[in-house]
C-alpha cells in the first residue's frame, strides 16, 4: 500500500477536519466532507454539490452512490484522484471543466477548456425555438424550401460545445442544422457531442465568423430558423465576472464596449437567409431586451419582437419573425 505522510497530503486535509493516519487514506464521508471544507474556503456557494460530484467522479460512479457506502475505505488510487479534481476546483476552475462534463437538455454534453460552459438558461433558447416552428402561421409564412412534415432547416450562429443545435436536431428528426463557430477547438467537441448523441449526420458543423462559414449552404430565403447565444458581454464587465468565468474563452463572451457588437452583425446580416415567416431567436443579457428590439425594429425587415423569459424570470431570449414579402 502506498503510504501518505502528512507533510506531503494538502492543506485541507490536516487539522480536525479530517484524521488521516499515515498509512492509510479516508473514507468515502471523510473525504465528501474535508472537499466540502476545502470548497467553502475557496468561496464555492455550491461547495457540498461539487465535493460530491467530484468525488463520484473520483470513483466512477453516480452521485448517488456515495450514500451507499459512506465508511468504504477509499483506495491509494482513488484518493489521489479524487484529490487532483478537488485541487483544480478550488482554483475556481469550472465544475464542468473538471468533470469534462455539463448537462444540457437532459443530454450530457462534453467541455474542455476553450469552449463555452452551456448554462441552463440557454435552454430557454432551444424552448424558442421549439415553440416558433410549432406555431400555427398564415399561409404566405409556410415554409418554401421545406414542408412541415420534413422539417425546418435551421442555422445556429455561435454554437460553442454544439448543445443548442444537438438538442434542437434531438427534438425536430427531421430538421436540417448548420452550425458555425469561429474555434476550431468548439467545432471539434461539438461535432463529438454530435456524434455522441446520435445527430452527426444531421449537423453539419461550419467553421467561420458568422454567415460567412455558412456560404452557399444556405441560400437567400431559405432558413426557417435561425439561433444563436452569441458574445454579449460588454468588455470592461469581463474583469468583475465570477473566478470560474475567467477561464471561459474570451471570444465567446466578449460582446464589444456595448455588448452588442456581435448582436447587431447578426440582426444586418440575417435577413436575407430567412424565408419570409421564418424567425430569428437571439439569446440576450439581461438588459439588452430593447436595444436589441430597437435594432430589429431598425432594420424594418422584422416583425415586432417577443420576448421569452427564463426561469428565473430573466429577460433571456428575443424571437423576430421575417415579414412576408
Amino acid at each position: 500500500m502506498m503510504r501518505l505522510r502528512l507533510p506531503e497530503v494538502p492543506r485541507f486535509l490536516r487539522g480536525d477536519a479530517l484524521a488521516l493516519p499515515n498509512d492509510c487514506c479516508p473514507v468515502v464521508a471523510a473525504c465528501v466532507a474535508s472537499g466540502t471544507l476545502l470548497l467553502e474556503q475557496a468561496g464555492i456557494e455550491t461547495a457540498r454539490l461539487d465535493a460530491e460530484c467530484l468525488v463520484a467522479a473520483g470513483l466512477g460512479c453516480p452521485r448517488w452512490h456515495l450514500i451507499l457506502e459512506p465508511n468504504r475505505r477509499l483506495s491509494p488510487e482513488e484518493f489521489s484522484r479524487i484529490l487532483r479534481l478537488l485541487q483544480r476546483r478550488e482554483r475556481r476552475e469550472p465544475l464542468a471543466y473538471v468533470l469534462g462534463v455539463r448537462e444540457f437538455w437532459s443530454l450530457p454534453m462534453a467541455v474542455s477548456a476553450g469552449v463555452l460552459v452551456p448554462r441552463p438558461e440557454t435552454e430557454t433558447l432551444v424552448e424558442a425555438a421549439l415553440a416558433a416552428w410549432g406555431e400555427p402561421r398564415a399561409t404566405s409564412h409556410e415554409p418554401r424550401t421545406a414542408s412541415r412534415e420534413a422539417g425546418p432547416t435551421i442555422v445556429e450562429l455561435c454554437t460553442g460545445s454544439g448543445a443548442v443545435a444537438i438538442a434542437l436536431a434531438k427534438e425536430l428528426p427531421a430538421a436540417r442544422v448548420l452550425a458555425t463557430d469561429l474555434s476550431w477547438r468548439a467545432l471539434r467537441v461539438a461535432r463529438a457531442n454530435a456524434a455522441r448523441h446520435g445527430v452527426a449526420a444531421r449537423i453539419e458543423f461550419l467553421r467561420g465568423d458568422l454567415w460567412r462559414a455558412v456560404n452557399g449552404q444556405a441560400p437567400a430565403g431559405s432558413v426557417d430558423l435561425v439561433v444563436a447565444n452569441p458574445p454579449y458581454i460588454r468588455s470592461p464587465e469581463l474583469a468583475t465576472l465570477m473566478p470560474e468565468v475567467q477561464w471561459e474563452p474570451r471570444l465567446a463572451l466578449d460582446g464589444g464596449a456595448d455588448g452588442l457588437r456581435v448582436l447587431r452583425e447578426i440582426v444586418a446580416s440575417s435577413p436575407d437567409r430567412i424565408r419570409p415567416g421564418g424567425v430569428l431567436l437571439l439569446e440576450i443579457g439581461a438588459d439588452q431586451a430593447e436595444a436589441v428590439g430597437a435594432l430589429l425594429a431598425a432594420s424594418g425587415r422584422f416583425e415586432p419582437a417577443r420576448l421569452r423569459l427564463d426561469l428565473a424570470g430573466r429577460p433571456r431570449v428575443v424571437v423576430a419573425r421575417r415579414r412576408g414579402m
